[in-house]
């Protein structure tokens, strides 16, 4: 009989054994882990900008450059006729004129014969050549000149003691030379009045160095510059331009002054088609989840949310950042006792200059821990709370670093007689990456530039 007893009892608790276990299950609290570590994205994407540096000049200012460094004395010596030799002097200004990518020069001249002990009259004339210029990669200008011909009416037949030849002919097996003194020194005094190379190293070697736009603010802006560009040569209207460009990242940071990086010498010049001259800044706002959690605090903390007869009230709650998602951590007691993550995408809306979150959903680790306990959970409205309390308006930010920026790049001295101009427009949403403590948004504003010599 004791021993029938003993049977019925261990029947009775084994049966009571499920329900004690499952009570138990549901009133321990509940402790996901935190998601496993993934990998971040370190920088944010750039936008390579051109910093413009347009070098102008008027057909007289060049003309009065010429004129100035034109000897007199262009040529002395012989000719093709054998026995009969040449004198070429310059007889008045120079002019020019620019058209069809090309300079056109007018060489006023006279041209006086000698024949053993014979000699002519100088022979006034004018001498036409077309011009070409380049600038070589060692960023010196090199120009060739071609002859055109002669603008005045020569006679047909001149005569120096028993010889007699055609002027016409003469002229025109000469101006080799004179091509050649006109190259040179054209190409000379281009590259002393403008020399390219010194003036771009003084832009370079600035670039490089975080510029302060305002002192209140603590705001600068950070240049990368990385390469030197140069358009062809523009001849038109009688007015000759150069369009120079160095290809840049440009940032503005506000805070403590950047780092200034190893400087890097200026390259050789790139020489190109076409290029693009818009000047884009990037604008760079920092979400610390500091910021973020003081701002969701008084709108989640202690806080009940009900769901299915069910209710939680937020304890507690962290933000962190994993991979390319945000982190959400809550502590919950109530109907659900415990510690749960979801994970959020980051996104900014460019039109509003919104942050806000997108595909909020538990993580996977929480997930299977409540299907087993709390699956009501899982379908509650906590989700959709979260994506609607993580928003963050940054349009006072970034439209007062646009401001700051718009109006110290109006006119920034650079350094002594070289000032950036630089023309900033609206913001574009670019990029925005998740890190360990914040999460970057970049929006940038792009206008055109350009580096003034006064």
């Amino acid at each position: 009989m004791d021993f029938n007893r003993s049977i019925l009892l261990l029947i009775a608790l084994s049966l009571l054994a499920v329900p004690l276990t499952s009570a138990y299950a549901e009133d321990k609290p509940l402790a996901a882990e935190k998601p496993k570590v993934e990998s971040f994205r370190t920088a944010l994407n750039k936008e390579t900008s051109t910093l413009n540096i347009p070098i102008e000049m008027s057909t007289d200012e060049l003309a009065n450059i010429l004129n100035l460094s034109i000897r007199k004395e262009l040529y002395k010596g012989s000719t093709r006729t054998k026995g009969l030799s040449t004198d070429v002097i310059r007889n008045g200004p120079i002019a020019l004129r620019a058209a069809d990518n090309y300079l056109y020069i007018t060489l006023p001249v006279t041209m006086s014969f000698s024949y053993s002990m014979f000699e002519t009259q100088p022979v006034s004339m004018k001498l036409k050549f077309r011009a070409t210029a380049s600038v070589t990669p060692d960023w010196r200008l090199h120009t060739d000149i071609f002859y055109l011909g002669v603008s005045d009416l020569l006679a047909e037949d001149v005569g120096v003691g028993p010889l007699s030849f055609k002027p016409r002919s003469i002229v025109d097996g000469i101006t080799q030379p004179v091509q050649k003194v006109l190259s040179d020194l054209v190409a000379q005094k281009i590259n002393e009045q403008l020399p390219l190379k010194t003036q771009v190293a003084k832009v370079w070697d600035t670039a490089q160095k975080p510029i302060l736009l305002d002192k209140s603010y603590k705001t600068w802006l950070k240049l990368t510059p990385l390469d030197a560009m140069l358009f062809p040569l523009y001849a038109q209207n009688n007015r000759v331009k150069l369009s120079l460009g160095i290809s840049t990242f440009a940032e503005v940071v506000v805070g403590p002054e950047p780092v200034t990086p190893v400087k890097r010498p200026l390259p050789n010049l790139k020489l190109v088609k076409t290029f693009d001259k818009t000047f884009r800044i990037a604008l760079n706002a920092d979400i610390f989840y500091k910021d973020l959690r003081a701002i969701a605090a008084p709108l989640l903390l202690n806080k009940q949310f009900d769901s299915d007869g069910k209710s939680v009230t937020i304890k507690d709650f962290d933000l962190s950042g994993n991979g390319d998602k945000l982190v959400v951590k809550l502590e919950t007691q109530g109907s659900l006792d415990g510690v749960v993550y979801l994970t959020a995408k980051p996104v900014f809306n460019a039109q509003t200059n919104v942050f806000s979150v997108e595909d909020v959903d538990f993580d996977l680790q929480t997930q299977s821990m409540l299907l087993k306990s709390a699956d009501w959970f899982l379908h509650g409205t906590i989700r959709g709370i979260i994506q609607e309390k993580l928003n963050m308006n940054l349009t006072q930010q970034l439209e007062q670093t646009r401001q700051t920026a718009a109006k110290a790049l109006n006119r920034m001295q650079l350094m002594d007689h070289v000032f950036l101009k630089s023309d900033i427009r609206n913001l574009k949403f670019k990029d925005v990456i998740v890190q360990q403590d914040k999460i970057s948004i970049q929006v940038y504003t792009e206008g055109e530039s350009a580096i003034l010599f006064q």
